[in-house]
């Protein structure tokens, strides 16, 4: 099963949770294992270059990033099947090849079934685990289990 999650966009940190700029879906490995080592590093060269002022853009900058990381890791994956396949002198199944697929999306609301939300303002990453959702939004249901101050240019 998928771990899913979420990444918001804020303005400032005095935002409340449901008031996000700009609100990204990944549909696996929402881990902080995961998610961390592909966003941290990016948002931290934005943030010493144009910086993380317009949500927007770096929303969608990030979005961009991910996708094609994603696509990139699909290619690999399956260029290694298909030598297996092939190594065992079978043809490569037409349902295994790319799909295209971007495993990454814009929301215009939380889902239900993220585990992770990812609350990212110029300054920091807050990292939350999320409760239950499914039924209605409950804000008691994020809980912070991180936090992430962001490399300044002069660091």
């Amino acid at each position: 099963m998928s771990t899913r999650c979420q990444i918001g966009f804020y303005k400032t940190k005095y935002e409340p949770i449901t008031e996000w700029s700009a609100l990204i879906y990944r549909h696996s490995d929402g881990y902080p294992d995961g998610v961390l080592p592909d966003i941290q590093p990016f948002l931290e060269k934005w943030a010493k270059g144009r910086g993380l002022a317009d949500v927007e853009y770096i929303s969608a900058r990030l979005l961009q990033y991910l996708c094609n990381e994603y696509d990139c890791d699909m290619r690999v994956h399956e260029e290694k099947n298909k030598k297996e396949w092939e190594a065992q002198g079978k043809e490569y199944p037409e349902h295994c090849r790319f799909s295209g697929k971007l495993g990454h999306g814009i929301c215009k609301d939380f889902h239900g079934d993220i585990e992770y939300f990812y609350r990212i303002h110029p300054d920091v990453i807050e990292v939350y685990e999320v409760g239950d959702i499914w039924d209605k939004f409950d804000s008691n249901e994020f809980k912070i289990i991180q936090t992430i101050e962001l490399k300044k240019e002069s660091e």
